[in-house]
């Protein structure tokens, strides 16, 4: 590992009296941040105060704390940075401690600090005064509070260096408002950027096992955490290859392969026997990253079958060995290794094996796209719509590598399928599981992308949990485009008990599942919030609706009414 020290100011320069807000912003521009998410209240007011003053760092202000944790971390995935986080002591970081479980599970970097209370105040018992460290430390990385303005810089260094190392992560600081607004002289910042690029020695080992296997006979699995500038070319090399189709996790975060590429099979199921199943095809899997075999309900098998020898690669030692044993598991940066990787095999593999594979792989593909534009023809024989029609017109009106956050569980299932994504990082899910995640997501997958438009697809149950990001889009500009689709049910939900044959659902229906008494209007909503809105009334005017939306340039809500479970 190479690490580069670049000193941020001069030694020589008269030491000026600064406030610990001020340091904060300091050590924030140093690591390169443009942007504090946060909801503002008075243990933050140091803080805010030092914002007024400045152009270079901007505040985007979530109307609640769980909507300004998810807008920092679709900032955090899609731009790849440490995103920063503000919120209100105690109060504030229970209302965000859900949005910061789904970071933690997804590997998001993010720094979360919360104001606290005065530490000269705290034997009052101040009002929303708590043991901070000790509410965020089952769901941070790491979790601080310093005690005196000294401590201030080391611990913000730390904290996004923490955040950055595997597996990454949200890391947790407290910052007393009497040392924010306390000061002192101006630190001298060293900032330190960290190459992680390491290449584990026991790749010409892989290389000559996998060959031992014939083409068409491994299948990768690309994980969660390895989305990084052009790590999906090394996939791309390492599949033409080997002829090996690819997967990606069974609830994944983001996309980390294209879906235009012929080897790209979609995601894995969410089931062990489910995933056993398709990895029972092959002789061989290579793994790619961390947890990647999520079962989301139990089953009694291991999702990798015995007769499949497993290989994994992953930047964080502590994912080889975790809940599967590999035959060779190797601690390294994912991309680099598999660029590594290709060039062994390369030496090996005939052009016309590899134009075999890709022929192959092209022929398979188009019978799975077949498939699935199949069941949607069936579908679209029922006078309503149902979903898997509603992701079809949606996706009709984008052009290929459109940003889509998905947060709508009734049509999951089809909506990765049905995008297509040119690169990494096009496609984000709600790994984490929590919901209210997708809709402040979309601000932040924008602002990373310089206001770039994004579709949110998001379920009606869903979308209620963080309604306010609509503001925050409008506040922000991020041409935002939200497509609810509204069953009025907490359909996903239906269909577990359903299928649990010693349930009463079957016979007696559903408890705290259906959102009809009193019904939703989400048109009114949105419009409260500045937002401008549609509602579909047939399947022929959701392409329409769509390309309009995104043209327009700002944000807008639209809403389709789909078939609820069963129906």
């Amino acid at each position: 590992m190479l690490a580069n020290i670049e000193r941020i100011g001069s030694p020589e320069a008269p030491k000026s009296r600064i406030r610990g807000a001020d340091i904060v912003l300091d050590v924030l521009r140093s690591e390169g941040t443009q942007y504090i998410f946060g909801n503002p209240g008075t243990t933050e007011l140091p803080l805010i105060d030092a914002l007024v003053s400045v152009s270079d760092i901007r505040y985007v202000w979530g109307l609640q704390e769980a909507t300004a944790v998810a807008m920092a971390d679709g900032y955090a995935q899609a731009s790849g940075k440490t995103a920063f986080v503000n919120l209100h002591t105690a109060g504030g970081l229970g209302h965000g401690m859900g949005a910061i479980m789904n970071a933690k599970i997804a590997r998001v970097p993010m720094v979360v600090t919360a104001g606290q209370q005065d530490l000269r105040h705290f034997l009052a018992d101040p009002l929303l005064a708590a043991d901070l460290v000790g509410m965020a430390a089952p769901i941070a990385k790491w979790s601080f509070e310093p005690n005196s303005l000294d401590d201030l810089p080391l611990i913000l260094r730390r904290a996004f260096a923490n955040s950055k190392s595997p597996p990454r992560g949200p890391v947790f600081l407290s910052l007393p408002m009497n040392i924010l607004d306390e000061s002192g002289s101006r630190p001298v910042l060293p900032a330190t950027r960290v190459e992680r690029a390491s290449i584990g020695s026991g790749i010409p080992d892989l290389a000559a096992e996998l060959l031992e296997f014939r083409p068409g006979r491994t299948v990768i699995v690309a994980g969660n955490d390895i989305a990084e500038t052009g790590v999906d070319d090394s996939i791309a090399r390492v599949a033409e290859l080997l002829g090996a189709p690819v997967y990606g996790s069974s609830w994944p975060s983001v996309n980390n392969f294209a879906s235009v590429n012929p080897f790209w099979r979609g995601s894995l199921p969410t089931t062990a026997k489910g995933i056993s199943e398709i990895l029972g095809r092959y002789d061989c899997m290579l793994g790619l990253g961390g947890k990647t075999l999520l079962a989301i309900v139990y089953t009694a098998r291991d999702p990798i079958p015995e007769n499949t020898t497993f290989y994994h690669i992953s930047e964080d030692g502590n994912d080889l060995c975790h809940n599967d044993t590999p035959r060779l598991g190797i601690v390294g940066n994912v991309k680099a290794s598999l660029e590594v990787l290709a060039e062994e095999l390369e030496r090996k593999v005939s052009p016309h094996t590899v134009e075999m594979n890709v022929n192959i792989a092209r022929e398979n593909k188009e019978a799975q796209e077949n498939a699935l534009r199949q069941e949607a023809e069936i579908a679209d024989r029922d006078p309503q719509i149902r979903p898997i029609v509603a992701v079809r017109e949606i996706v009709r009106a984008l052009a290929d590598g459109t940003l889509l956050v998905d947060e709508a569980p009734c049509a999951n299932q089809f909506t990765q399928p049905m995008h297509r994504t040119t690169a990494a990082k096009q496609y984000f899910h709600n790994r984490g599981g929590a919901l209210g995640w997708g809709m402040p997501a979309s601000v932040g997958v924008s602002l990373a992308h310089g206001k770039a438009p994004v579709l949110c697809l998001v379920g009606d149950g869903s979308a209620l949990y963080s309604p306010q990001s609509l503001w925050s889009a409008v506040h922000e500009e991020t041409p935002v485009v939200y497509v609810i689709l509204n069953n009025g049910e907490y359909g996903i939900l239906k269909e577990f008990m359903l299928n649990q044959p010693q349930y009463n659902a079957q016979k007696d229906g559903f408890l705290a599942m259906d959102i009809c008494h009193p019904e939703v209007d989400f048109q009114f909503l949105a419009r409260s919030m500045g937002v401008a809105t549609k509602k579909v009334t047939s399947k022929g005017q959701i392409s329409g609706m769509i390309e309009a939306a995104l043209a327009s340039g700002k944000p807008q809500l639209i809403e389709i009414p789909v078939t609820k479970t069963g129906s």
